[in-house]
């Protein structure tokens, strides 16, 4: 490996190549897994103590419809330990997001920065099951019908009626709520702003917050998205990417139809679009990378491609746009190679090509109308589906190209008009057009850059390609205060949530031990009511 690099495995779609507009999304940002390689010694150890294994699954009674309770309940999963628990500790709660939450049980361990607060505060760590991902299920499909509560406000409230009423598993489960015991919300990425969400819509339900990575400023034309990846990516492969772009964008924007065929069969697509929307494929990959990764991951693999000629590496120049272009080309026809099965390991395909098996039988709990009832046509399990409904009602943020003017490494051809497109496409009996997702209501109603909340902890990567998201963005008019401090290190995307991906630098590291510092300070002002 002759560029700077990291590793990781990275699965992802390699869709057909099939003469249309590429369906390929990014993976929702989602939090690190973390893995649990000891697990039939861990949960030994935890027999030993008469304490449940980690990866024991537990069910609430979950309001479907908040504003209207008649609408009845739904079973929503969750994960608990009380291993390191001692009587007054606080309670670490954190909703796992956008994801089937049974690979991320590992949360409650002390591999987590959720566990380290418990082992070094005595308390309880809880994983809550996003709604509508995994078995967490309000009705038995994912029909437009049926979608209708899966929104920003609902998954707020379900954080809020899960504290105050649930009964944990553990010595006086029922007298641990959020008026008896100090809890701590914690979240990275989607759910790191739902964390800042959920503290500014109620301020008096959770003691502290930890938001990782937390996307609280929703922006649709979210070019910025790729400028951490700019900046910190091998200086050969961004100066190559670039020149490759704005020859793209040159001749696509220009009358030369024969070289805009040529570069079109380069990368096996039949038109200019299609080809300015793939060209981000390959970029989308960084999201994956952490402090410890090496030379398996995609990303570099990708650099090496267009860096590494002949066994010689290019200067921090590159090698310049004629050999970039043909190199991307030869790379892509391999990585993305026509008639190749779609294999993303979290089932982010688009809901068209590839659809998970149906789920066992729902929970006699739930309250199903009789019109869902009897149309099954989106099974339950399709985590791109249910992630899409929230993107394109609320909380969408196209990574599209830069304005005129800005440099950069995703073409200008790429607009959120564009992206939108999909909305109609997977959800027709909802959108008939493009739909317009309401950004600026959940800025409003909860603060964004602006949001002030009390004993609420940001941290935040510079190597985060959401970055720009966060309150650490250089738009962001946020200030770190004791009140709300904000922690910034050179980590990726929620490096700072996991141990292991913590450990090799030392600048994560440090914004984990000032939470601590700040948990330490903030816990003796809890008062039990």
């Amino acid at each position: 490996m002759l560029v700077q690099s990291f590793f990781v495995l990275v699965l992802f779609c390699s869709c057909a190549l099939s003469g249309r507009v590429p369906v390929r999304r990014p993976k929702p940002p989602g939090i690190p897994k973390v893995e649990v390689s000891d697990l039939e010694a861990s949960n030994a150890h935890l027999r030993a103590r008469d304490l449940p294994p980690y990866d024991t699954v537990y069910y609430f009674d979950q309001l479907i419809d908040h504003d209207d309770p008649s609408k009845g309940t739904f079973k929503q999963r969750y994960w608990h330990t009380a291993e390191f628990y001692e009587a007054g500790g606080p309670i670490i709660f954190m909703n796992a997001g956008e994801v089937d939450a049974s690979g991320y049980y590992g949360y409650v361990t002390n591999r987590t920065i959720n566990g380290v607060v418990a082992q070094q505060f005595g308390g309880a760590a809880i994983v809550l099951e996003h709604r509508y991902f995994g078995e967490s299920n309000p009705y038995p499909n994912l029909n437009v019908d049926s979608l209708k509560y899966q929104t920003v406000a609902q998954t707020i409230e379900d954080h809020v009626y899960f504290a105050q009423n649930v009964v944990l598993p553990q010595d006086n489960g029922d007298a641990v709520g959020p008026d008896k015991a100090p809890w701590i919300l914690v979240g990275g990425s989607y759910p790191g702003g739902l964390v800042s969400w959920t503290m500014a819509a109620h301020p008096d339900i959770f003691w502290i917050g930890y938001a990782s990575s937390a996307v609280v400023q929703v922006q649709l034309d979210f070019w910025q998205y790729y400028e951490p990846i700019r900046e910190n990516m091998p200086k050969n492969c961004s100066a190559d990417v670039e020149a490759v772009i704005a020859y793209v964008d040159g001749v696509f924007t220009g009358s030369d139809t024969q070289t805009q065929r040529k570069i079109q069969r380069m990368f096996g697509f039949s038109s200019n679009l299609e080809v300015a929307q793939a060209l981000r494929w390959d970029l989308w990959t960084w999201q994956d990378l952490q402090p410890n990764t090496g030379p398996g991951a995609a990303f570099y693999q990708f650099c090496d491609a267009l860096e590494v000629k002949n066994g010689m590496l290019a200067s921090e120049n590159g090698w310049g746009v004629d050999n970039a272009l043909s190199a991307w080309a030869r790379w892509f026809s391999v990585s993305y190679a026509a008639d190749a099965d779609c294999i993303d390991d979290d089932g982010l395909c688009s809901s068209t090509l590839r659809r998970p098996p149906m789920p066992a039988a729902m929970p006699d709990k739930q309250v199903i109308p009789p019109e869902l009832e009897a149309r099954a046509d989106y099974p339950v399990g399709d985590t791109y589906r249910s992630w899409f409904w929230l993107e394109c009602n609320e909380i969408e943020e196209s990574l599209d190209g830069p304005p005129i003017g800005q440099g950069g490494i995703v073409s200008r051809l790429n607009k959120w008009q564009d992206d939108l497109q999909e909305c109609v496409t997977t959800f027709p009996e909802a959108f008939p057009t493009a739909p317009l997702p309401d950004a600026e209501r959940i800025n409003a109603l909860y603060g964004g850059w602006g949001v002030k909340n009390t004993r609420l902890f940001f941290a935040n990567g510079k190597r985060d390609p959401w970055r720009e998201g966060t309150v650490s963005a250089v738009n962001s008019t946020a200030v770190s205060t004791d009140d709300q401090p904000i922690g910034l290190s050179n980590g990726f995307h929620c490096t700072d949530l996991v141990v292991a991906l913590a450990a090799p630098d030392d600048t994560v590291v440090a914004v984990q031990n000032s939470f601590l510092v700040y948990v330490e300070r903030w816990l003796p002002g809890f008062v039990a009511k």
